[in-house]
């Protein structure tokens, strides 16, 4: 039974820091450079990054889901047992679960139709006005996240 706690805490733990550790990626490093690019090709490139990474961030979010309330039941011993920090992690998560939802199924696909038509100018908005303050959003609760499962228990 410890092999699956500690199974549920790594899975947990991996899929958090590669979905927040590629928001930051993205955002961070990518964008700057990218700034140098002419506004066809950043948004052509924009528009492959999201279409490799947006299909991760749902296989993460499927083992965050899955580890999490196995985690919590499993090792924490069910929902009735729950200490605070462990329920502000769960709402954090639900989200950023939802922002990224949000911004997959409204923003991204208008993006992308954008790009696909060679409209750069309303895909720079979109991606400008709609898309990065919720990777921005998610990024810091991401960070926030890591500090609440690090610290939280001793809080």
């Amino acid at each position: 039974m410890q092999f699956l706690y500690s199974l549920a805490s790594f899975a947990h733990l991996l899929a958090a820091i590669l979905w927040v550790g590629g928001i930051f990626l993205v955002y961070k490093v990518f964008r700057p450079v990218a700034m140098q690019l002419e506004p066809s090709q950043r948004l052509t490139m924009f528009l492959g990054i999201f279409n490799k990474f947006f299909p991760w961030v749902w296989g993460f979010i499927f083992v965050l889901i899955v580890s999490g309330y196995a985690d919590w039941i499993l090792r924490l011993g069910g929902f009735n047992s729950t200490q605070l920090y462990v329920v502000a992690m769960e709402v954090i998560g639900w989200i950023m679960i939802i922002l990224f939802a949000w911004l997959y199924f409204v923003f991204f696909k208008r993006f992308k139709k954008y790009v696909e038509e060679e409209n750069f100018a309303e895909a720079g908005k979109v991606l400008n006005t709609k898309m990065r303050p919720i990777i921005v959003t998610n990024l810091w609760l991401g960070i926030l996240e890591a500090f609440i499962g690090v610290s939280g228990a001793y809080l």
